[in-house]
């Protein structure tokens, strides 16, 4: 078992504006497990990923693509899914994924 507590988090700068994250596991070839945390109105660029990721929105709303979700949704994206991320107000998702990562446009 591994457990992280919320007063112990480590939230860092993603690189991208008003996008935080918080590593919750790490294991091999890039697969992982995070939370981010978007201020509103703050975007991810355009990106695909070398295998699955799974979003859930714990808090908040956003729109991938043109797929708008709130608190509770789950969304399960294929490596293939070209998306991006837009926050449509404060939002903190939790993200699982299996393989890295490929920017398709640079951050704003």
């Amino acid at each position: 078992m591994m457990l992280a507590r919320q007063e112990t988090r480590d939230w860092c700068d993603s690189g991208i504006a008003g996008v935080q994250i918080c590593s919750t596991w790490t294991g091999n070839d890039g697969d992982g497990g995070h939370l981010a945390r978007f201020q509103a109105g703050a975007r991810f660029p355009k990106h695909a990923h070398h295998g699955w990721e799974q979003i859930l929105v714990v808090a908040g709303a956003i729109r991938f693509n043109d797929v708008e979700m709130r608190a509770g949704d789950v969304l399960q994206v294929q490596g293939s899914d070209e998306h991006e991320a837009c926050a449509l107000e404060e939002t903190l998702l939790f993200v699982a994924h299996h393989g890295g990562i490929d920017m398709l446009e640079q951050a704003p």
